[in-house]
């Protein structure tokens, strides 16, 4: 099957920073609806058939496996317990939520986590932050890559689920108010979505 058409500028930005010495390794935002996941996650398989045939080691890094892992150390039955407890309630379920983002800012922070799954990685290596989505509504993903830039220099593209707004805003699950603070190239699935 080929590459999803929105996916090229993706391997390209990647293919083309080992190919010219002396960039700054991109970090990439790939803004899809969140309906469009399963697909989305076919065509990141494409892409690293894509890359890997052009000499590259891609690694895709769950973002929901993190979280659970994150969560199992510190309690996700009492978490669990927490949210049915809410009952719908928003100002309990605020606090569940800010429970699960101190978690996954607790030392190994999720950022921390990313790191340690790219240990083994050689020079030549690509990673794909997918599910994402689960991280909703805890944590805001523009934190995680902002933390990865100063310690990757590695080309990190993030599966995002959302919608652009205008040029730069980006609404996270397509819920949230628009975030302008990512400091990433964004290519936004169209077509088919």
């Amino acid at each position: 099957m080929p590459l999803h058409e929105s996916l090229l500028p993706v391997a390209n930005d990647i293919y083309s920073y080992y190919e010219q010495q002396g960039k700054e390794a991109p970090y990439l935002l790939y803004v899809y609806p969140p309906s469009a996941e399963f697909e989305v996650r076919r065509d990141l398989g494409d892409l690293k058939l894509w890359l890997e045939a052009k000499g590259l080691k891609c690694v895709a890094i769950s973002l929901a496996d993190l979280l659970w892992e994150a969560l199992e150390g510190w309690g996700l039955d009492s978490l669990v317990e927490a949210e049915k407890a809410a009952q719908g309630d928003p100002a309990e379920l605020e606090k569940v939520f800010h429970s699960v983002w101190e978690i996954l800012n607790e030392s190994p922070t999720l950022p921390d986590r990313v790191v340690a799954a790219l240990e083994s990685t050689d020079e030549r290596t690509a990673a794909f932050l997918y599910r994402a989505g689960a991280l909703y509504p805890a944590y805001r993903t523009s934190t995680l890559l902002d933390d990865l830039r100063s310690r990757l220099n590695i080309p990190v593209t993030l599966l995002y689920p959302g919608r652009l707004v205008g040029s730069y805003g980006l609404r996270f699950m397509d819920r949230c108010e628009p975030t302008y603070g990512y400091r990433a190239t964004i290519y936004e699935r169209g077509g088919d979505a």
